[in-house]
């Protein structure tokens, strides 16, 4: 298939499923060989490759891990924090939201671009038309019938035209699939550094960061080891780079919350959160509560990224129109200007 990654719905609904059956003490390998089902599928098939590895004794982590792009990085990173600190079912409680949340978010921006592309495509209709008939009725004047100035005229300008348009639309196509399989994640990687856009970016790895480190503070890790699983648990390079500078950081006694103010890559109110834990001896429960606050953050910065990808939809489209409008005013124009300078006086003589 092409797409080789699963969705972020089903990824939700396999979380909470998950989720509920270890917090009942189910036996791991049975809970994936149930989720396969007959094995036809691809979800089948990953989910009973999960199982027989498991079965042989790997760790979940491992065999998730094993499936290659099938499953968002992250989603990896953080079922090893949950077996690390023994929460696992916590873990998968809480992405089970997340991506039912990222869900929601792609059915709200596929909704948001819909009218948009149907008037692009509308919009290459009338660009069609405008190609085509015009040779109808201007004869073998292939100057009269270019009508945008192109040079595009007939049948031959239209399967130009359309030739283009597939091109366009084709890549397009292999770019979404390469990101949708995890192979563009560099770009993520660049865009994080991009003053605005990286902070509403940062804010999903700023939730995974509290998110593991809650669940390794209360599980009873050592704060140098808790905080480099927590930098760890990120997809992000940028979160990754710190992870060592603040394990020193902390062996040499200095506080929490001041080495995470040190980064420079979280928010005041985390900051506050994490001093306000460790002064009151409650790190991990006020984590806790502090991650409820970074998901609406979370929710917010992906509501502004739809809205962003579909307003740059409708400014393409706008300036389509408005182009293709100008070279059809110009072009008659033109015509005109040749009309008056045909009924000259110096040109009836």
């Amino acid at each position: 298939m092409i797409i080789n990654r699963i969705s972020n719905r089903k990824l939700s609904v396999l979380c909470e499923r998950v989720g509920v059956a270890f917090d009942v003490g189910q036996d791991p390998f049975r809970i994936f060989a149930r989720e396969a089902g007959d094995g036809r599928s691809q979800y089948g098939r990953h989910m009973k490759s999960v199982a027989s590895m498991v079965e042989q004794g790997s760790s979940l982590a491992e065999a998730v891990h094993a499936q290659g792009n099938y499953f968002p990085p992250n989603f990896v990173r953080l079922i090893e924090v949950g077996e690390k600190t023994g929460r696992l079912e916590k873990v998968l409680d809480r992405m089970s939201v997340y991506y039912k949340d990222m869900a929601e978010l792609q059915d709200e921006f596929v909704g948001s671009i819909t009218w948009p592309l149907i008037q692009l495509c509308l919009g290459l209709i009338v660009i069609s038309i405008l190609i085509y008939f015009p040779t109808l009725v201007s004869g073998d004047r292939a100057e009269a019938a270019d009508l945008l100035g192109f040079g595009l005229v007939g049948l031959e300008g239209l399967a130009i035209f359309w030739s283009v348009v597939a091109a366009i639309f084709a890549l397009c196509c292999v770019l979404w699939v390469l990101m949708r399989n995890g192979y563009l994640s560099f770009i993520g990687a660049l865009a994080k550094r991009v003053p605005v856009l990286g902070k509403a970016l940062l804010a999903f790895d700023e939730a995974s960061f509290v998110q593991a480190l809650a669940l390794s503070i209360e599980s009873g890790i050592d704060a140098w080891s808790a905080i480099g699983l927590s930098f760890q648990s990120s997809s992000s390079g940028v979160f990754k780079e710190k992870a060592q500078q603040s394990q020193q950081a902390i062996r040499q006694g200095r506080e929490i919350h001041a080495v995470l103010k040190q980064t420079g890559l979280f928010c005041p109110e985390t900051i506050e959160a994490v001093q306000l834990g460790e002064d009151s001896g409650r790190l991990a429960e006020t984590l806790d509560k502090h991650y409820r606050f970074l998901r609406m953050k979370v929710r917010f910065a992906m509501t502004t990224l739809t809205h962003l990808a579909s307003s740059l939809v409708w400014i393409i489209i706008a300036s389509l129109l408005i182009m293709t409008i100008f070279r059809i005013f110009t072009r008659y124009l033109a015509v005109g200007q040749n009309i008056v300078d045909g009924m000259s006086p110096q040109a009836i003589e």
